[in-house]
């Protein structure tokens, strides 16, 4: 078990990294987190601005994170590979909606709302 637990914080370190990186790219001045330890994982709140005109990708976003199909095997391939430090932007936030165990995305007019969570 801890073992899967320090894997899930490099994970959730991960996550954290791309998204305020994401966000602040999407126009946002201010990129508001909060990490809860839970009994079977870590759970990410965000809540974060961007500029109207980016609400395509905030939209792109939303639904990579929240994709209809999770493959473990490919984000444990990856990390396997890259040992978690080698990041290529293009597929970044893909490879962190892969890592999600839930993800629930809310758009509202400059503002996106996340519930993220990783098991251990």
């Amino acid at each position: 078990m801890k073992k899967k637990m320090h894997m899930a914080r490099r994970k959730m370190s991960h996550v954290i990294d791309e998204l305020y990186t994401a966000l602040f790219q999407l126009g946002g001045e201010e990129v508001d987190l909060r990490l809860r330890k839970e009994e079977q994982g870590l759970r990410l709140i965000v809540r974060g601005d961007f500029s109207p005109e980016n609400r395509r990708q905030v939209e792109r976003m939303a639904e990579i994170l929240q994709p209809a199909v999770r493959n473990p095997a490919l984000v444990e391939t990856y990390w396997e590979l890259a040992g978690g430090d080698h990041y290529t932007s293009d597929s970044e936030l893909s490879l962190v909606g892969q890592m999600l165990d839930e993800a629930q995305v809310e758009i509202l007019e400059k503002e996106v709302r996340m519930d993220l969570y990783l098991a251990f």
